[in-house]
């Protein structure tokens, strides 16, 4: 199970689906998505999801909570593509597009959205301050940032979560939950609130291994061959035991623009 920094193949973002379901690059689905932004009202909302991936999220907050206008906005041309294909599947297209967009800047003028969302995206970023710094910037005066992301815990690595990194083939730049908090209120946001749900996907990605392993290895097996599917299999154990030690933990945060 690798990706390169920049490029999810479509046997990459096909495994993921199989594992998340249809335009989803992480755990949770529509529940998660929920989680998120539960509490906020987003019936006809201006909404910019930030690292939108294959769409799933961003469909769901239009389809199932009301928003919209949305932008989603990816660095990769071919999950843009793919997004705009499921927007249109859904029927949302009116309300929701996505675009390709280059490390930096938005491209949106200040305070132009109501809720900045981001979904296990920002988690790649090398500088999240910068992201941070935008997205307080686009947003409206009392205008929120909803974001469900990925966090390590306060201890040092684990031989098992260094190997999970290394078998991924992936770059994190991981903080803790209450180090972006903190990051959050720096910059100017007020009612930071946060969320740790590492005993959720304790149970959720023991249940991913099974499934990888059992019922749905044919399906795998189909998309990415034999050796690949064990490889995947072999790094999905890897990040369920790094999860348990409390090494690897998704969380949220919401916090409001004055």
């Amino acid at each position: 199970m690798s990706k390169d920094e920049t490029d999810y193949t479509d046997e990459f973002a096909g495994g993921l689906e199989l594992m998340w379901g249809e335009g989803f690059l992480s755990p949770g689905g529509p529940e998660e998505v929920g989680l998120i932004v539960h509490g906020l009202d987003l019936l006809g909302k201006k909404i910019l999801d930030v690292g939108s991936g294959l769409g799933g999220p961003s469909i769901c907050l239009v389809s199932q909570h009301g928003a919209g206008p949305a932008v989603g906005i990816d660095l990769e041309p071919l999950n843009v593509e793919r997004a705009t294909n499921y927007a249109a599947k859904a029927g949302v297209s009116e309300r929701l597009t996505f675009q390709t967009v280059d490390v930096g800047r938005f491209p949106f003028e200040d305070e132009s959205f109501d809720i900045v969302f981001s979904k296990d995206a920002i988690i790649e970023a090398p500088n999240k301050e910068d992201i941070f710094l935008e997205t307080y910037r686009v947003l409206r005066p009392s205008g929120w940032v909803a974001i469900g992301d990925w966090f390590r815990g306060s201890a040092p690595f684990t031989p098992e979560m260094k190997d999970w990194l290394r078998q991924a083939g992936v770059t994190l730049e991981m903080t803790t939950l209450d180090e972006t908090a903190d990051q959050l209120r720096k910059i100017g946001f007020a009612e930071v609130l946060i969320e740790d749900r590492n005993a959720w996907y304790q149970d959720y990605s023991k249940r991913e291994v099974e499934r990888m392993a059992g019922e749905d290895r044919h399906r795998f097996e189909q998309l990415l061959g034999e050796d690949e599917t064990n490889d995947w299999i072999k790094t999905t154990s890897l990040k369920s035991r790094a999860v348990a030690q409390g090494q690897l933990r998704p969380g949220h945060l919401r916090a409001r623009k004055p």
